[in-house]
């Protein structure tokens, strides 16, 4: 799987890369899925491996990266335009939370991977240059600056030399605007179109780093990197692979790693954000392996699509999942997850997302909750006296029976009271079941403590304006298990 001889304790090392300027969307994941698939399968295939996620924070800031970052917040951008060109690295954190602007967006990169199943080792370019681990190669690259870059204008068929390093101007601290003149021995010359000085620094102690085709050649033999991932976009004729090949052979020392090709990632603009929200890992991971080497493209049908063909269940498919099992599973006592060895999604997780997919598509989201003190205040007592009876109905019911025999025996007492359709309709709302199963599939699966407060609070409602004592002991239990929800209100 490599080109090299390994050792059996010896890693194989799977590269991917990002410039921390900007969180993202959807798009950026398919390099770090296509990765950790890799590690998984060398691990599958009996090979250690690892997966570096190597962050390209010595690169500047630009204007579309701050714009993009801070959610164009006027006043943000404003405050932290001056920054631009500079080493994200060397920029401070727009909120203030972290050491610096790439470390804020470090940490949210890796919240997302983690929370997608993918845990990379995190290597920081900026550290890495400011450590000398880069110096050796930026010495050999300088010392022959003018050798490779005629040697690379021919081999790219271009008129003018590429630019091999970008150093930082000493005047404004910036690098995306800096240019070699010249090197005379060991003196080189630096202008910088941002601020217009000029001036000249040694060869062994210049502050800078490599362009990105040139610095990845070097990660290569630096990092024993065995296998990268790259998007069709660095591999043309005569892209980044093509110029870090020739560099790795020519200068650096000769190491190629073998290459994962993806397409690119097309994501429709309603559908940005949405995909981490809906669906689980388990179907993301899926969703961007199939193919891999076509363009994805992500709309809201294609998701549709998707999830009507994605078993989360021997023949249930999530859409299924959603349409039947969802609005039981949202509001049932907690269940024992699937033991991780069967390969199932876990039952949280569904809900989770499967209610945000619910939401999206449909405008619907299922939950247990408390009924409002609108609700409660303004309700019939007649309508009310028979939802608590009703309520305790349940209650005494679910303490001998399981769930099923529970619901058939609710079901016969609503038969038997001759409950009304507004008594039903009023149990659906007091419950936010207004979408959900029948009344007396709620009654016989939710939680029975959550069932116990409802009861409380149906008998507290017709006392509500006296304050009295059951009525203020129901609110406290009511607000004790949500402190989120509104007091009920009483008389001035």
């Amino acid at each position: 799987m490599t080109n090299r001889a390994k050792l059996p304790s010896t890693p194989v090392v799977v590269a991917t890369g990002f410039t921390t300027a900007f969180l993202g969307d959807e798009r950026t994941l398919r390099e770090f899925i296509v990765g950790d698939h890799a590690v998984r399968s060398c691990t599958t295939d009996g090979d250690n491996a690892v997966m570096y996620l190597i962050n390209d924070s010595y690169d500047p800031l630009d204007e579309r990266q701050l714009r993009i970052a801070v959610n164009k917040d006027a006043r943000l951008i404003r405050q932290f335009e001056p920054f631009c060109g500079r080493p994200i690295s060397e920029i401070p954190d727009p909120y203030g939370c972290h050491a610096h602007y790439s470390a804020h967006y470090t940490a949210l990169l890796l919240e997302r991977l983690h929370a997608l199943d993918i845990h990379p080792v995190m290597l920081d370019a900026y550290q890495a240059y400011r450590r000398g681990h880069y110096a050796d190669f930026v010495t050999s690259t300088l010392t022959r600056y003018t050798e490779i870059q005629e040697s690379l204008a021919r081999v790219l068929k271009n008129e003018r030399p590429p630019r091999l390093f970008r150093p930082i101007c000493p005047g404004c601290s910036t690098l995306d605007a800096t240019d070699i003149r010249r090197i005379e021995g060991k003196d080189v010359h630096v202008r910088c179109e941002r601020c217009g000085r000029d001036s000249l620094d040694s060869i062994t102690t210049i502050q800078g780093k490599l362009s990105w085709k040139v610095d990845c050649a070097v990660r290569w033999n630096l990092y024993r990197i065995d296998i990268e991932v790259f998007s069709k976009a660095h591999l043309a004729r005569l892209g980044t692979l093509h110029v870090s090949r020739y560099m790795s052979r020519n200068v650096f020392g000769g190491r190629i790693p073998n290459i994962i090709r993806y397409g690119d990632v097309i994501l429709s603009r309603d559908m940005s954000g949405q995909i981490l929200r809906m669906l689980p890992p388990e179907m993301i991971h899926a969703l961007f392996l199939g193919r891999l080497q076509n363009d994805l493209v992500l709309t809201r049908d294609s998701i549709e699509q998707f999830c009507h063909r994605f078993e989360v269940r021997p023949s249930t498919t999530f859409t299924d999942f959603i349409k039947n099992d969802l609005p039981k599973r949202a509001i049932t006592t907690t269940e024992p997850e699937e033991p991780a060895t069967r390969g199932l999604i876990s039952q949280s997780r569904l809900v989770s997302h499967g209610n945000a997919f619910s939401e999206f598509y449909h405008g619907r989201r299922y939950a247990l909750r408390f009924p409002s003190s609108d609700l409660l205040v303004d309700a019939d007592p007649k309508i009310l006296g028979l939802a608590r009876e009703v309520v305790g109905h349940a209650l005494d019911v679910r303490l001998t029976s399981d769930s099923e025999n529970a619901r058939q025996l609710i079901k016969a007492y609503l038969f038997s009271i001759d409950a009304s359709k507004n008594v039903y309709h009023f149990l659906r709302k007091a419950l936010g079941q207004e979408n959900g199963p029948n009344i007396a599939t709620v009654l016989a699966i939710i939680p029975l403590e959550h069932l116990r407060i409802l009861h409380m609070l149906l008998g507290a409602a017709p006392r509500v304006f006296s304050g009295s004592g059951e009525a203020q002991d129901a609110e406290k239990a009511r607000q004790e298990t949500n402190p989120k929800l509104p007091a009920v209100r009483r008389a001035a």
